[in-house]
């Protein structure tokens, strides 16, 4: 049964131009509505086949992304260009396993059970936290990558 919701949903992913990040509203109801999640499994699958017969393999050197990107920004240069970092990330797990090895030395001075399980509880949020903030910001880059390793089937 299709709502007032399920039609703005379905207008909200249909205006997401190729590969964007799917706002968290559409993922949640994506989730809970068989009929649009069907509906939009259907609409990807139709997307691959038509899409199918384009692919052509371009080969990407330096010259062809500079030539591109100074079609689209004139005074771009590979100097201007950011790689991307994870050294925040490795810099924050390490910090966070550094601390949580401190405190497994430290722990025998703390005589009180409930004081230990409370630490606990709080390094398994900072975990379980620290893992769903990094998936759900890099969730482009996870996508792309089982996509490689699991061919999509038409």
């Amino acid at each position: 049964m299709r709502t007032r919701n399920c039609e703005h949903i379905m207008d909200t992913y249909l205006a997401l131009d190729k590969n964007e990040r799917i706002p968290s509203a559409v993922t949640l109801h994506l989730l809970t509505c068989k009929t649009c999640r069907t509906q939009v499994r259907l609409l990807t699958k139709a997307e691959r086949i038509v899409a199918h017969p384009l692919a052509v393999e371009t080969p990407i050197s330096d010259k062809s992304i500079t030539s591109l990107m100074r079609k689209i920004i004139p005074s771009w240069s590979w100097e201007n260009a950011k790689p991307v970092s994870m050294h925040g990330w490795i810099f924050g797990g390490v910090l966070m396993v550094l601390f949580m090895l401190a405190f497994g030395f430290f722990q025998s001075a703390i005589h009180s059970e409930t004081l230990l399980l409370s630490f606990y509880l709080v390094f398994a949020l900072a975990i379980s936290a620290y893992c769903a903030i990094f998936v759900g910001t890099n969730l482009d880059f996870f996508v792309k990558k089982i996509e490689k390793i699991v061919p999509a089937r038409l």
